[in-house]
């Protein structure tokens, strides 16, 4: 299995987090109409954002940039 480049990463990490600020605004449109279920995916989706960011500063501090 090959390893994700720091731009696959990055790019992923950003759209993983700009979802997740999605379902918060979302969320906050339909006045907490589906506050459990968006307010979860919310979570997950920035830890997971969080998580790619992380790895392509990583990747970015090591030189892997390819």
């Amino acid at each position: 299995m090959k390893n994700w480049s720091f731009t696959t990463c990055a790019v992923a990490g950003f759209s993983f987090s700009a979802f997740g600020v999605a379902l918060i605004i979302f969320n906050a449109v339909t006045a907490n109409a589906f506050l459990t279920v968006l307010l979860w995916m919310a979570g997950v989706a920035l830890l997971i954002g969080g998580s790619l960011s992380v790895r392509a500063h990583l990747l970015w501090t090591r030189g892997d940039t390819q």
